[in-house]
């Protein structure tokens, strides 16, 4: 099953290049639907709220709720968190939309 979080967050995060209480992040969840992690990315706002435009949706919730069911962190992965400009720099940088910095299960 393969997902659009990576570009459909990082078009959302180039478009608040000036916002820093916006973060870029990427990690790894469990996929309620097989239990098996894989490779996410998610917006944060002021580190108390996740946005979720994966799959042509626009998810908010409570960090501490999103983390809750996605189990995140999982365990052996790390979350990175990107401020707009980092995040841009990134994807000129690398030519894609990530992850940059970690290998994800899948």
């Amino acid at each position: 099953m393969a997902g659009d979080c990576y570009q459909a967050n990082g078009n959302f995060i180039i478009t608040k290049m000036n916002d820093n209480s916006f973060m870029l992040c990427h990690g790894v969840a469990v996929l309620a639907t097989d239990n098996k992690p894989f490779g996410h990315c998610w917006i944060e706002k002021s580190n108390s709220l996740v946005i979720d435009f994966s799959n042509g949706g626009k998810k908010a919730l409570p960090k501490k709720k999103y983390y809750e069911l996605g189990k995140i962190p999982v365990k052996g992965h790390k979350v990175y968190k990107y401020t707009p400009k980092e995040a841009a720099t990134r994807m000129v940088k690398t030519k894609h939309w990530g992850p940059w910095e970690s290998k994800p299960p899948r």
